[in-house]
């Protein structure tokens, strides 16, 4: 009986034993696979930061990129059309009042000095043969007024400012005097001269160009005879160029302080009206031409 009892606990020792071997090696076996399992799970995390890190960083990227197209489309428009200043143009009894606002609708009133004068004033008539160029004074803040005696008819004014900190374009505002007679045209069409020189007072200038052309810049060269052109605002002279439609505006100044050259950028071809100004004597003159600019 004893024997058979300790037969007994001996097998028991040994099935326990074996069992237990089994069990650690088959855990350790687990755990290894395990390991083996959770280093490449690890790998790919790691694979999966990257990219996703690099795609943050495309994404910053292409973000700065977007802020400098829209810096660039925004400079563009405002290059183009835009303009942050709004002018009104009245006129009443004589005078004529010209007031500044920004798009908030408050008066603007920060404007640069340009040729001698806070604004310049040009008033064209319909049939081209009225011609003002005038310094309204300041009233106000962005308010300024200026004296006239125009006779009746339709006129095309430009104000023609340099503000300080605002995008500007110039516009025509319509006036009119008295009876406005009624065209078959909205405007008298414009013949192109075939003589360049032009005399008033004795004083007799002439035009030279050699190219009408949107392509090139055009340079306005002017011969003086009768007298030597004194400094006038700042310059030696003016030009003033305006389209048929008497939409499109163009101030020039001399490219030399010796000599009366100006240089004018046309962007579409047509006929143009410009006037030379020049002081002679003490006196301003305004000698008219009409040009075309071709292709």
């Amino acid at each position: 009986m004893k024997k058979w009892v300790f037969s007994a606990l001996i097998y028991l020792l040994v099935v326990v034993g074996g069992y237990t071997a089994y069990s650690y090696f088959t855990e350790g076996n687990r755990a290894s696979d395990n390991h083996a399992e959770h280093e490449p799970q690890a790998e790919e995390e790691e694979d999966g930061s990257g990219e996703e890190h690099a795609e943050h960083g495309s994404s910053e990227e292409h973000a700065e990129h977007g802020s400098d197209d829209e810096h660039d489309d925004h400079g563009d428009h405002a290059h183009e059309s835009e303009s942050e200043v709004i002018t009104n143009v009245e006129l009443e009894n004589e005078e004529i009042t010209i007031t500044l606002e920004d798009q908030q609708g408050n008066p603007m009133d920060e404007l640069e000095i340009n040729h001698e004068r806070l604004m310049h004033l040009i008033v064209i008539s319909e049939d081209f043969e009225s011609y003002r160029h005038l310094h309204p004074e300041k009233a106000e803040p962005g308010k300024y007024v200026v004296k006239t005696d125009l006779g009746d008819g339709m006129y095309q004014a430009f104000v023609d400012i340099k503000p300080s900190n605002l995008e500007y374009q110039i516009q025509a505002h319509s006036l009119m005097v008295g009876e406005h007679a009624e065209h078959g045209d909205e405007h008298v069409h414009l013949e192109k001269d075939s003589n360049f020189t032009k005399t008033l007072d004795g004083y007799e200038v002439t035009l030279n160009a050699e190219s009408f052309s949107v392509k090139d810049s055009v340079v306005l060269s002017f011969n003086i005879e009768g007298g030597t052109p004194e400094n006038y605002l700042g310059a030696l002279g003016h030009v003033v160029v305006v389209d048929e439609k008497l939409e499109q505006f163009i101030h020039v100044h001399p490219s030399s302080k010796k000599e009366p050259v100006f240089e004018a950028h046309f962007s579409n071809p047509g006929l143009y009206k410009l006037w030379a100004e020049f002081k002679l004597d003490g006196t301003v003159y305004a000698f008219p031409y009409v040009i075309e600019i071709t292709e």
